[in-house]
């Protein structure tokens, strides 16, 4: 029995020894091979002409996405990165959601939601100071930042949608660009409400921080309408949109020009439809002021019923108490009768009582 026993052992620790081995020369052969591809990469971007523009930019993320999956150099993805945020206005918002790997030599990507985001923020995130960084050296116009701020907004609005976004991480990449770089925040709007609806436990001081980073003076009027009914909103963010938008048919109406944003910040460009519009909003607060007369008769109607009913009950209560008043007496009235009635019988039968003893005593 005991040499069965150490046997089985014997078979059992074989077999795991067997297995260990075989798991070892994997992990030698593919981070060989991994080693191999790292190296491949490093030589390809090496190649690379150093002009910019040689390279298209979509080539250049590719490459980027390689070098992080096969964990290149740190050297070698700054000077990648480098390289896209001169660039970055010619990219897209697929190519700019890269995901999220470990720093490891196999570049697992990260799924649990314990371990980080589904996309690598930070990437985008020095990308972007790098075309910052580009822009206030060449003193180059705005075009570009307006560009890169409507991909930026695109950009937010995709990783919103990850629950494990932190708000702060959001707040710093949306506030990157300056000020004067967007010229509508309707895309930067879109990004905060698809936010708040992948994360609706958030608080009102938190939803409040998020809804500070746009400019309610720079939404179109569709925007306008929507944030006007967006119960995501904070009450006090949904009073600003409303009172910037009055401003702006205030203005609109009185054929004034229309307002700049900052120093260097280009005019709201004049909207075709601005008629229309101010038609749209005179039939609508006629409605609004029918449905407020409606509401009033309404109210009216329900104030007579009310009084009628309680005039109802004031007589009925009324009469209930003149009837009890009624009823109480003819109680005492009664109530005297049976006293004076044994009064009566008693005096009768306390002269009866006094006739017999005169008679006993005669």
């Amino acid at each position: 029995m005991d040499e069965g026993l150490e046997g089985l052992r014997g078979y059992a620790f074989g077999k795991s020894e067997l297995q260990f081995s075989i798991l070892r020369r994997k992990e030698e052969e593919s981070a060989g091979q991994n080693k191999e591809q790292r190296t491949i990469i490093e030589s390809l971007v090496s190649m690379l002409p150093a002009q910019n523009g040689a390279v298209s930019c979509k080539f250049l993320l590719q490459m980027l996405k390689t070098a992080m999956v096969y964990s290149a150099s740190p050297a070698l993805i700054s000077d990648l990165e480098k390289r896209i945020g001169l660039m970055l206005e010619d990219a897209n918002v697929n190519d700019l959601l890269i995901p999220n790997y470990k720093d490891e030599d196999q570049g697992i990507m990260i799924n649990s939601l314990e371990q980080g985001t589904m996309h690598n923020i930070d990437v985008v995130q020095r990308i972007l100071d790098y075309f910052l960084m580009h822009e206030q050296q060449q003193q180059q116009q705005k075009m570009g930042k307006i560009n890169v701020s409507k991909l930026l907004d695109n950009y937010l609005a995709e990783i919103a949608r990850d629950p494990n976004l932190s708000i702060t991480k959001f707040q710093v990449l949306a506030e990157s660009l300056p000020e004067n770089a967007r010229s509508c925040d309707d895309g930067l709007y879109r990004a905060i409400d698809i936010y708040l609806k992948t994360h609706p436990s958030l608080s009102e001081h938190d939803r409040r921080r998020l809804c500070k980073i746009m400019n309610c003076e720079k939404l179109s009027f569709d925007a306008c309408m929507h944030a006007a009914q967006n119960d995501r909103l904070p009450l006090r963010i949904v009073v600003q949109v409303l009172f910037s938008e009055q401003a702006k048919m205030r203005m609109a109406m009185q054929g004034k020009e229309p307002m700049t944003v900052g120093d260097n910040s280009e005019q709201y460009e004049p909207r075709p439809s601005t008629n229309t519009e101010i038609k749209n909003l005179k039939s609508e607060l006629e409605n609004v002021k029918t449905k407020m007369t409606e509401l009033q008769n309404d109210y009216s109607d329900l104030q007579q019923v009310y009084e009628k009913i309680t005039s109802k009950h004031k007589n009925a209560s009324g009469w209930i108490l003149n009837w009890r008043k009624i009823k109480n007496s003819f109680h005492i009235m009664a109530e005297s009768d049976d006293n004076g009635d044994g009064q009566q019988r008693q005096n009768r039968a306390s002269f009866r009582l006094s006739f017999r003893r005169r008679r006993s005593v005669s």
